[in-house]
């Protein structure tokens, strides 16, 4: 762990954490870790918001690039004309991959925060104490410190089937008549599906496997996540929806 990384994320979210076990939640660590998750999350909406719409928009334009491919076989035209589509609906298409960057620092510091959570005095600032008291049997039933949950795992992946589908929702756009639809795929498109596949279907498998490696603090940590994305998927799929209806 680098001390950079230590500095700006990790240490500050630990930080975070223990306040909110002292002041909040009065030492109880799962209430605690769902607490600092919906925070973070919020506080990332911005970022992950655009991403969102990114997304949603690149796959409104999928029926007008791929026509683009029959109009302009030349490869030069071709890129000059969709940059042109995207220029005109201010589409990014590599907004999303830079959100993802710019989130996994956050991401993988919550992650070491949580997997063997424990007071170090060491990594704590001079304005936030040790909690009295530490609570680590979430709902009284599970220790979020030290053991493994199945049921909490498969919560966790179940979460994140749903949200990964909903981020990969089909067009429904159908106004733009599609004649390139029996062209072969080209090489970036056939990644592209292979991507979604593995969002779907591998990714929660391995998060299954992760949450119950872990303690159960990871597992409560991606369930909490993944229901928060699941809201802002539908929030932004929805508020995006109302203003195309607006505009139409």
């Amino acid at each position: 762990m680098s001390a950079l990384w230590n500095t700006i994320f990790y240490q500050p979210i630990y930080n975070m954490l223990v306040f909110l076990i002292d002041k909040i939640t009065f030492g109880d660590i799962g209430f605690a870790i769902i607490i600092l998750t919906i925070l973070i999350k919020l506080i990332l909406f911005p970022l992950a918001r655009k991403s969102i719409q990114s997304q949603i928009y690149m796959k409104k334009l999928e029926p007008e690039l791929k026509k683009l491919k029959v109009d302009y076989p030349n490869k030069e035209e071709q890129a000059k004309k969709q940059f042109e589509l995207y220029k005109k609906y201010g589409v990014n298409p590599f907004s999303g991959c830079l959100v993802v960057i710019l989130q996994l620092p956050v991401i993988f510091a919550l992650y070491y925060v949580f997997r063997n959570f424990s007071i170090n005095t060491a990594l704590m600032y001079s304005f936030v104490h040790s909690p009295l008291n530490l609570n680590t049997e979430f709902l009284g039933l599970i220790n979020v410190s030290m053991n493994h949950s199945i049921v909490l795992a498969a919560l966790a992946g179940i979460s994140q089937f749903i949200q990964g589908y909903m981020a990969t929702p089909k067009n429904p756009i159908k106004e733009v008549e599609i004649v390139a639809d029996n062209t072969p795929k080209t090489f970036q498109e056939e990644i592209a599906a292979s991507m979604q596949l593995n969002i779907k279907y591998i990714l929660p498998v391995f998060i299954t496997f992760i949450a119950y490696s872990f303690s159960a603090g990871v597992a409560l940590y991606w369930i909490t996540s993944n229901i928060f994305t699941i809201a802002q998927e539908w929030y932004v799929r929805n508020d995006i929806a109302k203003k195309d209806n607006l505009s139409a």
